[in-house]
């Protein structure tokens, strides 16, 4: 007898420590790589990524005339729509010319994950439908497409994807009430103990290449990045990549830029480049996406 309520008592444990575990661990619904942008004279196209693991019962869209930088003004007024938790995209017709904002989030049984990232579930930049043309009299010749000969250059350099951009602002620091609501949330529990990530280096930087591109990036790596000189990387890897480079060198380039980021504590500049080469190096990106997170939702 005594044998059969030890063996309930460690099955009821065993149920609770489980149902814990996959509480503290359970994947973040945050979708990413939100984009906005105009598809027709009266429409603007919302699209956005799930992560491989994504569980939630329905997603909330949001819009405004500022960009979303806060939990709290994810209201009611600004609810556009709510749509199914696989949906990746969503059409919105809109009446004005102004620029508008978008926010995108989950919703599940126990309430709104209303963590707001701007460019990562929130949109950064304002997007407008534009105003008809007005119809000239006069017919305007069209400006002739100036070529380049074999061997000729371009009067500039394209420039390079905005992957290099000024990712370094601060993040948003939640307020005193969006603070306390979510301590409330939490009910008692306690996040996990964070660990910071120690450095990767890829196996073909590991050694002096004969030259090329590789050369050029393995000398930033042993200048600066392997010394833990975090931000002069930031800055030679940004220079580094302002030129055109092979596609395999600019992702792991930029996948030293993001862990960089990461070291010179810029979390939200991290997350974003990290996201950039996430199909790249699925399985490497994934634990420092989490971390950063981590880490980027934590109070000031």
């Amino acid at each position: 007898m005594f044998q059969k309520k030890l063996t309930l008592l460690a099955a009821i444990f065993l149920t609770s420590a489980i149902s814990l575990y996959s509480q503290a661990f359970a994947p973040r619904p945050i979708v990413r790589n939100i984009q906005a942008k105009q598809i027709d004279s009266n429409k603007i196209r919302i699209s956005w990524k799930l992560p491989s693991v994504f569980t939630a019962d329905a997603l909330f869209i949001y819009k405004d005339t500022q960009p979303f930088t806060s939990n709290s003004q994810l209201t009611d007024d600004k609810k556009l729509a709510t749509v199914k938790p696989n949906a990746v995209a969503f059409t919105d017709i809109v009446k004005t010319y102004q620029d508008f904002y978008y926010c995108v989030v989950a919703v599940n049984s126990d309430g709104i994950y209303s963590i707001v990232l701007p460019s990562i579930n929130a949109t950064a930049q304002g997007v407008s439908v534009s105003k008809p043309a007005k119809k000239e009299n006069t017919k305007q010749e069209a400006e002739p497409v100036k070529s380049y000969p074999a061997g000729s250059m371009r009067e500039l350099p394209l420039p390079y994807l905005d992957v290099i951009q000024d990712f370094d602002r601060e993040p948003t620091v939640f307020g005193k009430e969006a603070q306390a609501a979510g301590i409330e949330l939490a009910d008692g529990h306690t996040r996990p103990e964070l660990v910071r990530m120690t450095p990767y280096i890829f196996e073909q930087d590991l050694a002096a290449p004969a030259g090329g591109d590789d050369y050029l990036l393995f000398e930033i790596l042993k200048n600066h990045f392997v010394k833990k000189g975090y931000s002069d990387a930031v800055d030679a890897l940004k220079e580094f990549l302002a030129v055109n480079r092979s596609e395999e060198v600019t992702n792991r380039a930029v996948f030293y830029l993001a862990q960089s980021q990461y070291f010179c504590n810029r979390y939200r500049a991290a997350l974003l480049l990290f996201l950039f080469v996430e199909d790249s190096y699925p399985a490497e990106t994934k634990k420092w996406i989490d971390s950063a997170l981590d880490y980027y939702e934590l109070p000031n």
